[in-house]
């Protein structure tokens, strides 16, 4: 088989997958930070049932009831634990139908960022206005911690199909000062379909090589040797990283990420014309004749633009 003719093949195979397994998300989703932020409110709302609970010593906990959020930057799908006697309602959730806007996400990736520092952790769930005793958010910051220890120490499988790596970006208080962060999540989609988060990381400043390589090598010492596709936006030295580390790995990048550099480079005219080509490519019927588009469209603008191009 020739090399075309693989290539070909291993990105039909790709996509097959993808659609199998990620066919009803909007292309706009982010989902691997969609589930990191999901997880910590389902872990916060657990700590919070807990602590009700303590103090209900004949009631119990019920099981769970899905409930979506929506924020100024995403749509959270999440399973709010419940009581048999329908009592607790999680002091974490704005009233039912009511939007929150960025900062509260920003608040959340606070946790995150602190998740080693009991202080700063207790300190980010004050600021989300949490109606508990200092004892009470102790525990609540303790059940916290221990979810989001999990996501660091937890061992990963040895195969994956393939891996999503998301960015945020946030601010968050530290010892006084305000600093500027990314954290960066790391969702993988192992050979059975399973969904799952197998990491996070906060960057402080800019992303380099040295950090996308530390970030690999601890999920290769957790256990991942083989993926088979990553998917990111063109972060600043990951590419390096993943031939180093992961050479026979497929990098996809974002095609949103693809068309926010066509609206950088291009003028507003050209850009949009641009894009909506793009997204006819992205539905022809096969591999050439989406190729062959692809090539006719950047011909087209090769003469104008011959270094974006």
């Amino acid at each position: 088989m020739d090399q075309e003719t693989f290539e070909r093949i291993k990105e039909e195979a790709i996509e097959e997958v993808l659609k199998k397994h990620f066919g009803t998300l909007k292309p706009q989703e982010k989902i691997a930070m969609h589930r990191l932020l999901e997880e910590l409110l389902e872990g916060i709302m657990k700590g919070e049932r807990k602590v009700f609970l303590e103090s209900s010593p004949n009631n119990k906990g019920n099981g769970y009831y899905p409930r979506s959020l929506s924020t100024g930057s995403f749509k959270l799908d999440l399973r709010v634990p419940r009581d048999r006697n329908g009592e607790f309602r999680p002091h974490i959730l704005p009233e039912p139908y009511k939007r929150v806007d960025d900062h509260y996400i920003d608040l959340l990736m606070s946790l995150v960022v602190h998740g080693y520092s009991e202080s700063q952790l207790l300190m980010s769930l004050k600021e989300l206005g949490l109606p508990y005793s200092v004892e009470e958010m102790g525990k609540i910051r303790d059940h916290l911690m221990e979810r989001l220890n999990d996501f660091k120490r937890k061992e990963l499988p040895e195969n994956v199909f393939a891996l999503f790596i998301d960015g945020y970006h946030t601010e968050v208080k530290d010892n006084l000062k305000v600093r500027k962060a990314c954290v960066y999540t790391v969702l993988g989609i192992d050979l059975e379909g399973r969904k799952e988060v197998y990491g996070y990381y906060t960057f402080f400043g800019g992303e380099n090589r040295a950090d996308w390589l530390k970030v690999l090598n601890d999920l290769i010492e957790r256990g991942l040797k083989r993926v088979v596709i990553l998917v990111s936006d063109d972060f600043p030295g990951l590419s390096e990283a993943v031939r180093a580390l992961y050479p026979l790995t497929e990098h996809q990048l974002c095609y949103l990420h693809l068309q926010r550099n066509v609206r950088r480079n291009m003028g507003k005219p050209e850009a949009s014309l641009f894009n909506k080509e793009l997204d006819g490519i992205k539905s022809s019927r096969d591999y050439e004749e989406g190729r062959a588009r692809f090539e006719r469209l950047c011909h087209k603008y090769k003469t104008k633009y011959p270094s974006f191009i």
